[in-house]
């Protein structure tokens, strides 16, 4: 048992990209101790509980604990910084670490170094592994073994020969038509564009349309939001979330809506649900690449769905077929956007609201 009151003899040096989770597990690994098993000491409450991530994760974003923590570990102030960055407004509210790429765990292990969960995938834009091309996956935290992360090498070539292949490497870094109208390269290109609108960068005026960073930010968080809501009175989903089965394999397993509304899908769900309400990257993905369509001057959906070649095209398809709730609540949304954008890029959803 380590002391709750002196600096931990044994600590893993955070890396610049790790999640705070991730590396508070492999802190408590080195001691063959389970995370909250691990807090309890740092708290010196004696509490001894099943691990559970949710209410674990929120503790160690406590204003005490992180002080404590960062004593216990002697972390320098880059390294502080690094594990709790100042918040976006983005961030997955779950902040557990909940999605990976599992070619990034491989080459973790084959460096020596325990895999761990980067902290750009805590943010609700983010679904696509950049240097590998690839969606990323959702982790079950239930599994979680109690002294926290750690996977083999089999068990993580299993999962990436699962849901992977190789052959969407070779997207990284290209950026001619064809490969722009892939479903991965649609969302690499409007994930690549959110990380700079979130750095105050102007969105690309061709492909986005005049919008300043913070109106395109406006613009897809209502544009997700719609397309993660549940309006219609009957169990069923948005138009905007629906994908073909072209669609689904393109994406490696992006979550259509007959999916979503079986089993583990909220069925329930009345209000308005964003992407930082949803861990599964899956979904997020899927709402995501929607989004794109809705938005981007260029967008080619895959062989199985007719896609129009404006942006007004693809938004009458969608809208025309989505629940008359839905239109009423992103006419409303609407209102609040540019005129000169509205004008130049998008339909009357209003008056089709109005027609309907």
């Amino acid at each position: 048992m380590i002391a709750g009151t002196t600096a931990w003899p044994l600590c893993p040096r955070p890396q610049a990209d790790a999640s705070l989770l991730s590396w508070f597990e492999r802190v408590a690994h080195e001691y063959d101790m389970s995370p909250t098993l691990l807090m309890s000491v740092v708290r010196q409450d004696g509490a001894s509980q099943s691990f559970d991530a949710l209410p674990l994760v929120d503790r160690l974003y406590e204003s005490e604990v992180a002080d404590r923590i960062s004593i216990l570990a002697r972390l320098t102030q880059t390294e502080r910084r690094g594990l709790w960055p100042p918040m976006t407004g983005w961030d997955l509210k779950t902040r557990a670490y909940c999605a990976f790429c599992p070619y990034c765990c491989m080459e973790d292990l084959r460096h020596d170094r325990t895999p761990y969960g980067r902290q750009s995938r805590q943010q609700s834009w983010y679904t696509i592994c950049r240097g590998h091309g690839i969606a990323l996956v959702g982790r079950n935290l239930a599994q979680v073994p109690a002294n926290g992360s750690y996977w083999s090498t089999v068990q993580l070539r299993d999962v990436a020969d699962y849901g992977h292949t190789d052959q969407y490497s070779c997207y990284k870094g290209r950026s001619d038509p064809a490969v722009r109208s892939n479903i991965l390269a649609c969302l690499v290109e409007i994930e690549r564009s959110t990380a700079e609108a979130l750095a105050g960068i102007t969105p690309n005026l061709f492909l986005w349309g005049k919008l300043t960073a913070e109106e395109f930010l406006v613009v897809l968080s209502d544009l997700t939001t719609w397309s993660l809501t549940h309006f219609a009175p009957v169990r069923c989903w948005s138009a905007a979330e629906e994908l073909t089965a072209s669609e689904i394999q393109e994406g490696h397993g992006l979550l259509g809506r007959t999916a979503r509304i079986s089993g583990t899908a909220d069925g329930k769900q009345r209000s308005t649900r964003s992407l930082s309400d949803v861990a599964s990257p899956k979904v997020r993905g899927a709402a995501l690449w929607a989004a794109h369509a809705l938005m981007a001057t260029h967008h080619t959906a895959t062989s199985d769905r007719p896609s129009g070649k404006r942006p007004q095209d693809r938004q009458q398809a969608r809208l025309s077929r989505a629940a008359p709730a839905s239109r009423r609540w992103l006419a409303q949304r609407q209102a609040h956007w540019p005129r000169d954008y509205c004008r130049s890029r998008w339909i009357e959803v209003e008056a089709m609201h109005a027609n309907c």
